[in-house]
């Protein structure tokens, strides 16, 4: 594969020849081609989304809905996803491991469980009816239950005791902080015992302000990876390009993509290009990484390698995907192609053209 662009995720490269073997790149050498304009950047990585094609993985634990949801965004140049489950009772939970569990399809790197150990108050969309306080049994069951699967958790830590959070901590469970009303010195904390992860900045999160920091001045005074959703709607893009001036290399994009599904106990329904629920709460996202990406550039003044990096190299980084992320021998042969608005042109995923 000849491309007379590559941007790495470290650096530009050009007139390059890509060889893949097995899936992988097996070289990237000097190549001689048709000039193009068009540019190669690694597969996008979204580690929060809940579905596609109208199944949203909430309202049905299958490997359908896994596959409709690569199905719909490897159209817009994700290769890589966790599926995400909205704050659910247990039965819905373990539905979703086994769906995972059997699922053989492509893309699917993850299983992020967003609940159900959340403060209400700061629940946002998610049913209050699931929200639930973690208990020692309760979590050795889904520790148990998770083990051999890559699994994001989402958590209020103040619903924690030390016990309880000590032992998430010490599993194999990536846990996240939001939808959460923990103070400054209560989020320090649980960054302190090393969750290292915030999910979706300034939403379902207590805010900052000039004597009360909360959750969103934990991110801006710490190192730990966040999450944000950069549609305009979810915050403001002034807000996103602030945050990434504050937390330059640990912020990183998600969708958090529903889909029109109206079928289960998640109603979600699109109306001028904005989900919300029944009562009318922001649920969710329309979004997709490319648009994430082309807002971070058009609308945040974010350097367009940043951007990319926030959608392939820092989401690898976060979820601890080694063979992902980037453009280098060894890796996954996992690419976008993209023109100079910023536009999918094609997407390769271990090294086949997905795009007609």
């Amino acid at each position: 594969m000849f491309a007379s662009r590559i941007f790495t995720g470290q650096q530009w490269l050009e007139n390059k020849e890509i060889s893949v073997t097995n899936g992988r790149i097996s070289a990237i050498s000097d190549g001689v081609g048709a000039a193009s304009e068009n540019f190669l950047v690694p597969g996008f990585i979204d580690l929060q989304i809940y579905g596609g094609g109208g199944i949203l993985f909430s309202n049905h634990q299958t490997t359908e809905a896994i596959q409709a949801t690569f199905d719909e965004h490897h159209k817009t140049g994700t290769v890589a996803f966790q599926i995400t489950l909205n704050c659910s009772p247990a039965s819905s939970m373990w539905k979703a491991v086994e769906a995972y569990s059997t699922y053989t399809g492509p893309g699917l790197v993850g299983l992020h469980l967003e609940g159900p150990f959340f403060n209400p108050v700061r629940r946002g969309a998610h049913q209050e009816a699931f929200v639930q306080k973690p208990s020692l049994a309760f979590l050795e069951e889904l520790i148990e239950r998770t083990k051999g699967i890559p699994t994001y958790l989402t958590i209020a830590p103040e619903m924690f005791s030390a016990k309880e959070l000590s032992l998430l901590v010490g599993s194999h469970i990536m846990c996240s902080l939001g939808h959460s009303d923990a103070t400054f010195e209560q989020a320090m904390n649980a960054i302190d015992k090393g969750v290292s992860r915030i999910t979706h900045l300034f939403n379902a999160m207590s805010q900052w302000q000039s004597r009360a920091l909360g959750l969103v001045g934990a991110s801006f005074q710490s190192q730990a990876w966040t999450s944000i959703i950069a549609d305009g709607l979810h915050c403001d893009f002034k807000s996103l390009e602030l945050a990434y001036r504050l937390k330059k290399g640990r912020l990183f994009l998600i969708t958090d993509a529903v889909t029109n599904d109206t079928s289960g106990p998640y109603s979600f329904l699109a109306k001028d290009g904005r989900f919300t629920n029944e009562a009318g709460v922001l649920s969710g996202s329309s979004l997709t990484m490319m648009e994430a990406i082309q807002n971070c550039v058009q609308q945040a003044s974010i350097p367009l390698e940043e951007a990319i990096r926030m959608a392939t190299v820092y989401p690898a980084e976060v979820a601890n995907l080694s063979d992902l992320g980037s453009i280098e021998v060894g890796k996954r042969a996992c690419f976008v192609e993209l023109n100079p608005a910023l536009e999918v042109v094609q997407v390769w995923y271990d090294g086949k053209a997905l795009l007609n």
